[in-house]
């Protein structure tokens, strides 16, 4: 255990200051800022204007004492924000910093400012984004503020639905985000999410192991599931949750997703980063990726045998929390925390992609690696 606490000290020092808090002001807020081993944090809430309607949202915002490189990343959480949850229901944490095993602390230690907001209630891709670029311009001038200047570049990496936000922020024009990173991003491609969602709801009652246990991975009904999910027979434990949902909006007769397609025209460098696992949006991503426009402004990297969570994202506790809920087999869950790590290459990507946007070094063209390769192994 002691070590175990040294490892995350040397992970977040300034959580290291807890106890040494202060209060400073941000915009019209009051927060409260910590230093340590060279990091200041500052957290508290900040009124944002959603719907018309001042609420307030937590927020996190972190910086190198010295040595700050001049951008900011802002991060774009999954879901629609609020309390995370462990596997059996606990509170373990809230939105705001849920990308900081992902990009947050990989970020500070690259020089970089990082902050990101719990959106707490935002799902939609349009309302999200909205209340991320207001996040970012007071950000923007809290560090001009504190450091003198304001950031010459944001980025923005968005997870999930996080991702679908900075989908539709790297599509629109005069975006003010000079490249963007996407992991296992929402709103790929809409039409695809739709058929496949029917497929999934027609297939499954088939090959339910509730019902049909014992299927062996060559029969054919397990074969024609994988084929309309996307993902291989191997990743068939994972099924069961994405199949409970599209077989429970059937029943509900709930009406198709709707709203408008992605356009697939991006406006700035974007990177992408799924898992071939991926039984969420895999298809959609292949579908934006074959449309995508201009081309070469655009890559995904898919990392072999990576559910849509990887196995060492704290985010993973809130699935099996709601997998438990939903009354799946414990198996699910298992899964869910057994597979391989998309991390490695997602900081991978945001390298390349600064390398992109600050030196025009455009990153290897997408493709497979495996999970920790280097992106240039992609195939």
């Amino acid at each position: 255990m002691r070590r175990l606490l040294f490892i995350m000290a040397l992970a977040a020092p300034w959580a290291a200051a807890a106890q040494t808090g202060t209060a400073v002001t941000f915009g019209a807020a009051t927060a409260t800022e910590w230093r340590a081993s060279g990091v200041v944090q500052v957290t508290g809430t900040v009124p944002l204007t959603v719907a018309g309607v001042s609420v307030a949202k937590r927020f996190v915002l972190r910086h190198p004492e010295r040595g700050w490189n001049g951008a900011l990343v802002i991060g774009a959480h999954g879901g629609s924000g609020g309390n995370n949850f462990s596997r059996t229901g606990a509170v373990i944490g809230t939105d705001e910093t849920a990308l900081d095993d992902v990009i947050g602390r990989f970020a500070v230690t690259r020089g970089f400012a990082y902050a990101s907001v719990d959106r707490d209630g935002a799902i939609d891709a349009a309302g999200g984004l909205a209340l991320t670029d207001q996040f970012a311009d007071l950000v923007a001038a809290e560090i001009g503020r504190r450091l003198g200047k304001a950031p010459a570049r944001r980025y923005l990496l968005g997870l999930s639905m996080g991702g679908g936000i900075a989908r539709l922020a790297a599509e629109t024009p005069g975006t003010p985000y000079a490249g963007v990173v996407i992991v296992a991003g929402a709103g790929g491609d809409l039409p695809t999410r739709q058929a496949r969602q029917t497929r999934l709801a027609e297939l499954w009652p088939a090959i339910d192991p509730k019902t049909h246990p014992g299927l062996p991975p060559t029969d054919p009904k397990v074969v024609a599931f994988a084929e309309a999910i996307g993902t291989p027979v191997a990743a068939r434990r994972l099924w069961p949750y994405t199949a409970a949902g599209a077989v429970r909006a059937a029943a509900a007769k709930t009406p198709a997703p709707s709203g408008t397609n992605s356009s697939g025209r991006v406006q700035v460098p974007t990177v992408e980063v799924a898992g071939t696992w991926d039984d969420f949006v895999i298809t959609e991503l292949k579908a934006y990726r074959a449309r995508v426009s201009p081309a070469d402004r655009h890559r995904l990297y898919l990392v072999e045998g990576v559910w849509h969570m990887s196995g060492d994202d704290d985010g993973k506790a809130s699935f099996q929390y709601i997998a438990t809920r939903m009354g799946l087999d414990p198996d699910v869950a298992d899964a869910m925390g057994e597979g391989p790590s998309y991390i490695p290459t997602v900081q991978q990507a945001f390298d390349a992609l600064v390398r992109w946007v600050e030196r025009g070094e455009a990153p290897p063209p997408g493709g497979t690696l495996a999970p920790g390769a280097p992106l240039v192994s992609a195939k």
